[in-house]
Parts: C-alpha cells; structure tokens; sequence
C-alpha cells in the first residue's frame, strides 16, 4: 500500500473509532444508567462488535461504565489461538481502555466489576477483527487544464467491494458520487466515506478520506464587472504576473473562441464579442515544476442587451432661420428612457414599436440618448442646412492616423472655406455625443485639427448662432500600434527574469527608474532588481512595420521571502498529527502554501496539514500575486509515533523506620508526565499528585504501587505496577558501646554483629571495611551499617579504649604470723598470667607461684613467708614477676624489693 494511501484513512478512520466508539458508551450508559434506585450507575460492557484493520493495527474502545469511585475493574482479552491478548485490573483508571489489535479473528472480551468486597457484574463479548479495504485516495490531485481527473477511494481489487457503500461529498456538503472512482473537473475539496451496513441497519468498518484536487499553482482572475451592457468594456485581471495564454468563448456557441497573449484583458464588447450573452475567460499557464499539467482557471461575466432602436433619415432644415428640419425615432425594444438634450426632452416607458417624430428643427446636431435598466446607448442625428450662407460653405479633407519612429501619430480634420476666411466657432462630437473639442476660429480659410482615430460628427457656427453641420458622420482611418502586454504592477521576489507578452516580431527597450535603457527581442526577457516605475516601449521589426510604436508604463515592487517554518501543531493519542506552516504575522491569504513529500509531488496545500506518510516531507511558502520566489522549500521528518514504552518498577521492602523507594525506568526521551497511583489492601486508589513527574518516590505504606507515564500529546504510553511489603526480618546488629584495643602490640578485639546481606564499617567517617566482622586495630568512633535480606539497612555506633597497659601491685613489706599482712598480688584485666619469684639474699628461692587466667583485681599467689611450714628468716628479698597476655602479645617482667617482719 502506498504511504500517501495510508494517509486519511488512518486519519478519518481511528477518529471515527474513537467517536463511534464514545457514542457507544454514551447510549449504552442512557439506557443502562436510571437516575434512582439500587441499579443506579450499574455496570456493563460496552464495546464494538467489529474492527477493520486498516494499516496493520486498529484500537477498539471498551468500557466498563459503573461508577468508577467504588469500582474495580478487571479485564481479559483472549486471542483467537487462546492466548491472552490483554489482562489489566484497577480502579477508575480502568473503567475506559484502549486496546490495540493486528491479528485478524475472533476476541473473547470479559470483564468482572468488584464494589467492595461483592463481585457486581460479569459480561462477556466477541470481537471480530477483521481486514478493512485497501485506502488508495492520495492526498493531492493534479486538474491540468479541462481534463477530469479521476480520484479512486480504496483498491478496486477489494474483496467484497460491492458490499461497501460509498459516499462523495464535496467542500459544500453537496452529494457528489456514489462509487468507488470519482471524476472530478473542479478544482476543490473531496471527501469520502465507505462502510458496511450490518443486519440491523447500522452502519460498520466505516473509513473515511479526503483529498483535494487543484490546479499546480495558485492564481486568481477577476473581472472588473460580472455584467456589463453591450458596448461596454471589460478588463479580466491576473493577480500573479505569469506567462500563459487567454481564451475567451462564448457559452451556447460553438466554435466561437479566439485566444491571446498578455497579463491581462481588455475587452471591448462592441468590438471583440459576439454580442449579448455569457462568456467564459480562461487563462492557462504552463510551470516548470509540472511541465506535463497545464493550470488553468476560469470566470465569467455576461454582456447583457442595450436598448435598440432607429432613426430615420433626417430632413435637412432649409436654412439657418427656417426650423423645418426633422427625423422620426422608433423604439424597437422597450425602453425606460428617452433623452435628446438639444430639444430639452425627457421622455419615459417608451413601449417597444413607439414612433415619436421631431420636426420644426434647425440646422445641427443632436444626441439620442436611451436607457433600459442600467445599460445605455446613445447615438448622433445630424440635420443638415440646405443653404447655409456663403461664409458657411466649406469642403472636408480627412488624413488618416499615422507612425512616427517615436509613437503614433493622431489624424488631421482639414476644413476650407469656399468663400473666404470664416470667424466662428466649432463643435466636434464623437458617434454617441460624447464631446471631442470646441472652440472658436477667427478669419481662417483653411482650418486644421488632429484628431484620434474614429467616428465623429462637425459642425460650424457663425456669430448670429447659423449652424452648418457636415451632413454625415466623417472617419478618421486608424493607425494601430504594436501588440504587447505588461502588467500593471510586477511584484518580484528578488532578481527576476521578465519576459513582455506579444505575438508580433517586436524590439523591446526598458527604460528602468533610473533611466538606465536595455533592448531585448520579443521572447527575450530582462532581468529586474529595481523596485519603481518602469518604461516598456515596442517597435515593429517588420518592413513595412505591422503596427506603430508603442509605451507602456509599469511598477515593479520587490517583495521580501516569506518567513515560514513547518511546526508540529497538534498530536493525538492514535499517532494523527497536524502540522502547521508558522507564517510569523503573515497573513495566509497573501501567501501560496505547498506541503511536497520527498519527491515533490504535492501532497498538501492549506496553512494545516496531516502528514500522510512518515518519512521527509518539504514545506514551501510563496507570495502570492508575485513572481515566484527562489525554490526554497523547508524540510523536516515526520516520524513515527511512539504508542508504548517499557516501564518498569523496582522496589525493596519498607523498612522499619525507612520508607521503600519506588523506582522507574522507561524510555524517558518520549515522556512528558509521569503519573504515581497508591492501591491500598482493600483496593481503594490515590493519585499521589505529590510525586507527579518524579522518577523515583517514597513508600512507606504497604500496598500497590502503580505508575502511568503520558507523552506531550497527554496519550498514556505506558503503565505498570508494584506490591511493596514491610520488611519481616527482626535481625539487628549486635554491638557493645565500646571494645578495647592495643596499639603497641595492634591487638583489637573482633566485632561480629549478626548474619546480614551487607556491611559498612565507618571509622570517624571514612569506610574501613565491607566485611561481615571487623578486627580493631585503631583507635576511634566506629558506625556500623547493615543491610538485610529485604534491602533495610541498620546502623550501630560504638568506640574503643586502650586496654594493654599492666597493672600490679604486689606486697613490698609482711608481718609474718599477722594474717592481714601477708604478701599478695593484684593485677589489671590486661594480665591474663604472671609468675612470682622470691629469694633471700643468697639466690635461694624461697616462693614460687604460678596464675593461670588471673582475674582482675583479685588477689593470686598469696605467701605467708613459710617454707615447709617454717617462717623464714626476717630480713630483705627480692620479688620477681613475670606477666603476660596473649591476648595483647605482650610479656613483662618486674623486680621490686620485699621486707620480711616479726
């Protein structure tokens, strides 16, 4: 399928799910929801029966209606294989769910509704996904001239097409097909909708689509007058200078037709047409862009009739004084008005076939003018004078208009006077009365005035008011100029190339505002830069010239490039996306807009646009009624949507005293909003705005844990959900306050808190060891943390002391018999053993002892100075100790002095 096919369907189509869909729910929810009793707000499912796949994917709407304050919903979607396609259950967040389908057959749809702890509803529904028609409506379509186009809705090789109805409307709503294919003439825009009708009469699978269809570029004509009376003129305008051709025909007749060059026309309807009625204007233009589609557009306007009738042959007047000239008038056609300003006559609703005769008229003159409705025609009666006197009588000479190198020059009326020279005055009017020039001649014989190409009527005056009028109409001959065309004003975007419109074998010289002078041929063109007024003038290169040289005078405005830029307007949740061209202040009627995709083929045209593909697309912006500017066009890239994204949840237990936290994971380049949900044991739900957008948050209730995540369009992309538990582990580190050390021998006793799945051991801040029991060695503020099974940490301090320092003290004088004063022996608790000797003056030993596991300050090895139950002699001994600990590593030996008494 082609992308541009997939274009409206998609658009058309998912918005008519989602509306079909909500309409749905809403008649569903009238006539299932009453406003009292126990049933009110009762549950239900609601949901399409089937779903056409269009481009690979379709999404159905369900609902599950209820009230969703108390309500939990659970769903289930069972594939056609019997898998499970889709299971979600919750709160209100659940009571309206989207779900998408690829896979063609029948769902098994089910859904349970829970309203505290009573299960309240429980329906089923099938599903049946079925193939949609293949979209083939593009979005753009070429008019190229007067042949049709034919615009095709969905591939013609559909099965089953003809059980879809279709429908062709155009941009007025008008009904304008009823089939497949549409022949379109007319530029504008087109819409379609195809469905199938089900058993009961509604209407399923409906597809929607659009396109327009239009000419390659963007003009305008207008016509100065849509209805103008015969013998008026008319002028068609161009509201851009492009090169092209014009057509005039005349509608109801055929083969009548002649065709032109130029940027505009002016129409004579006396001279050029062929008399009353309607006529068509086309005007046709060739682009360089299209080269094989000419554009083409059209207007019309009417000439309508004006009055008819007839004048007789006047009666001459048989001198100045005797009024006895006259003529007869005859209406042929009705007429509202008659005037002959001459004879002061005013005269109204003259019947078709009324005759009014006017006699007793002097020599001169005179004016008919007539009206019907708007339209006017007026006409000259000469009366002449059959004997005018003497200084009256002259003889008329006419020389033709004719061409100088410059211009063309104007006619001459010569008139002689027969006999003498005339004092007088004179009157010239044209063939309708309009008047051409007055005035006065004094003693002339022969008498000269140029005069423009035409039809005009003369007449003579003396001073005593004698009028002799030349008897008949006389005819300057014409000298036509050279044919071409410019336009009036040429808007320019920049250095452009401007080529004048003849068909004749013209020498151009363009004088610009500057008076800087350049000459071109006819087919070559002139490069313009200068904003201002310009002069064109045209010589004929034929010998004998074809026409008389002409001038044309012209602006050129330069127009800056518009500033533009294509900008994501607005998105919706099924991927639809419009794009606006941002025209920064400009107004869009002054502009040409053009969406191209990669190959610039025309796939949009208005200042909004739904992409109809992802891939690169272009955007250009031109002015419009101006020479088009550089082809610059913006590209950009439509990519596409991303409709769901992983998100995960991770979470330790809540910990005594510690809050669990929750954390998220997902593909947060394409989140806008993250939205948290806490599921309390009974099911009762809570948004927790106070963590909206927050990637982690605090947990410290039990329960579930549910996060939604949304993109920029507000679409939920994705949601998932977590059970946090408190922690049931009641292990916690096992310390004294405080344990003793030697740094001389770097003994330190061996902390072992308790089985954990983490340790941290800090010494005054800094970390020492990661080991499940610690040896100290050092002095200090210790700060144990651990972490369990479950993730909760505890943390315990303790410090240490010095403890290898030995202490004794020992009997340094006894009292023999005095059992108060014997010799004894106390240590500190860093002694673990320590052996005594003491000998007499002579090296004899005379007491040994030995202490194993010796107590703090408890007396060991006590003498009461006997040997073999014999006191010693009195006198002076020497006391040898030896301690050790073996704990600390340590071992000192002492010598003190010992005094024997009686």
């Amino acid at each position: 399928m082609s992308v541009f096919n997939k274009y409206f369907l998609k658009v058309f189509f998912l918005f008519f799910v989602c509306f079909w869909a909500s309409q749905r729910a809403v008649q569903a929810n009238e006539l299932t929801l009453p406003l009292t009793g126990e049933y009110f707000n009762q549950p239900e499912l609601i949901g399409p029966d089937n779903l056409c796949i269009i481009f690979g994917s379709a999404m159905a709407e369900f609902s599950g209606a209820g009230n969703p304050v108390t309500d939990v919903y659970t769903w289930s979607i069972t594939h056609p294989n019997g898998s499970e396609h889709f299971a979600r259950s919750g709160g209100a967040t659940f009571q309206n769910i989207s779900v998408a389908f690829s896979e063609l057959g029948v769902y098994a749809v089910n859904l349970s509704v829970r309203r505290g702890n009573d299960i309240i509803f429980t329906g089923s529904k099938n599903l049946s996904v079925i193939q949609g028609p293949t979209i083939t409506i593009k979005p753009d379509y070429l008019l190229c001239g007067d042949t049709p186009t034919t615009v095709t809705a969905v591939d013609p090789n559909t099965p089953n097409l003809s059980q879809y109805t279709f429908e062709w409307t155009n941009s007025a709503g008008d009904i304008v097909g009823n089939q497949n294919e549409l022949v379109v003439s007319v530029e504008g825009y087109y819409y379609v909708t195809l469905y199938l009708t089900n058993q009961s009469g509604g209407r399923e699978c409906t597809v929607n689509g659009g396109t327009f269809v239009g000419q390659p570029q963007d003009f305008r004509l207008s016509v100065s007058d849509d209805s103008v009376c015969m013998g008026g003129n008319v002028t068609v305008s161009l509201d851009t200078p492009l090169e092209g051709e014009w057509e005039i025909q005349k509608v109801g007749v055929p083969n009548w037709s002649y065709i032109l060059p130029g940027f505009g026309l002016d129409i004579d309807t006396e001279d050029d047409l062929d008399g009353p009625g309607q006529y068509r204007v086309i005007f046709r233009s060739q682009s360089p862009q299209f080269p094989n589609c000419v554009s083409q557009r059209d207007i019309y306007f009417t000439v309508t009739e004006r009055p008819d009738f007839a004048v007789s042959t006047p009666t001459p007047s048989t001198d100045c004084i005797t009024p006895n000239g006259s003529f007869s008038f005859t209406a042929i056609s009705a007429l509202d008005e008659l005037r002959i300003p001459e004879l002061a006559l005013v005269a109204t609703n003259l019947s078709a076939g009324e005759i009014r005769n006017f006699s007793g008229l002097y020599p001169g003159i005179y004016t008919v003018e007539t009206r019907v409705g708007g339209c006017v025609r007026n006409e000259v009666v000469i009366v002449p004078n059959s004997n005018p006197p003497a200084d009256l009588e002259f003889t008329v000479s006419l020389i033709g208009e004719s061409c100088s190198p410059a211009a063309r020059i104007m006619g001459m009326v010569r008139v002689t006077f027969l006999n003498g020279p005339f004092t007088g005055s004179f009157r010239i009017v044209d063939n309708v009365g309009t008047e051409i020039a007055t005035g006065n001649i004094s003693n002339q014989s022969v008498w000269e005035l140029p005069i423009p190409a035409g039809d005009f009527a003369l007449e003579f005056v003396a001073p005593n008011g004698c009028k002799n009028p030349a008897p008949t109409l006389l005819t300057i001959p014409p000298a036509n100029n050279v044919s071409f065309s410019v336009p009036d004003v040429l808007r320019i975007c920049g250095p452009t190339p401007f080529t004048p419109a003849t068909t004749e074998n013209l020498s151009f010289t363009l004088t610009d505002p500057n008076g800087v002078e350049s000459t071109r041929n006819a087919g070559d063109s002139f490069q313009m830069s200068i904003p201002g007024t310009y002069t064109l003038t045209g010589r004929s290169l034929d010998n004998p010239a074809s026409g008389c040289t002409a001038s044309r005078t012209f602006t050129v405005v330069n127009m800056d490039a518009p500033a533009f830029e294509p900008i994501l307007e607005s998105e919706d949740c099924f991927g639809n996306r419009v794009y606006r061209a941002e025209l920064f202040g400009a107004d869009v009627d002054d502009v040409s807009i053009r969406w191209y995709d990669e190959n610039f083929n025309i796939v949009g045209r208005g200042e909004t646009w739904f992409p109809v593909a992802y891939a690169n697309f272009y955007l250009d912006v031109q002015p419009r009624g101006s020479v088009a500017c550089d082809f610059n066009p913006k590209p950009f890239t439509v990519r596409a949507p991303v409709f769901e994204v992983p998100v995960t949840l991770t979470a330790g237990f809540i910990c005594p005293g510690q809050a669990a936290t929750v954390t998220l994971e997902t593909d947060f380049d394409e989140v806008e909003r993250i939205e948290w949900i806490y599921i309390d044991p009974n099911n009762n739900q809570v948004f927790l705005t106070q963590f909206e957008n927050e990637r982690a948050i605090a947990a410290d209730l039990e329960g579930t844990y549910e996060v939604a995540v949304f993109n920029r369009a507000g679409c939920e992309i994705g949601r998932n959900m977590l059970l946090v538990l408190e922690s049931q582990d009641d292990a916690r580190p096992e310390v004294l306050p405080a344990y003793s050390i030697c740094t001389e021998s770097g003994y330190g006793e061996i902390v072992r808190p308790g089985t954990f799945v983490s340790y941290e051991w800090y010494r005054d801040g800094d970390l020492v060891s990661t080991d499940a029991e610690y040896n100290l060695r050092s002095a200090g503020n210790y700060t144990l943390i651990v972490t369990n099974a479950d993730g909760c940490s505890f943390e315990a301090e303790f410090s240490t002391f010095e403890d290898c320092t030995f202490q004794f003290v020992a009997t340094n004088a006894m009292e023999l018999r005095n059992p108060n004063k014997q010799f004894e022996v106390y240590v500190n608790d860093a002694v673990e053993q320590a052996e005594i000797w003491i000998h007499n003056r002579n090296g004899q030993l005379v007491h040994y002892c030995q202490g194993q596991n010796v107590q703090s300050r408890v007396v060991f090895c006590p003498w009461d100075g006997t040997v073999n139950g014999k006191f010693v002699p009195l006198g002076s001994y020497t006391a040898t100790f030896v301690i050790k600990s073996n704990r600390f590593g340590l071992e000192k030996k002492f010598v003190q002095k010992l005094v024997i008494l009686d």
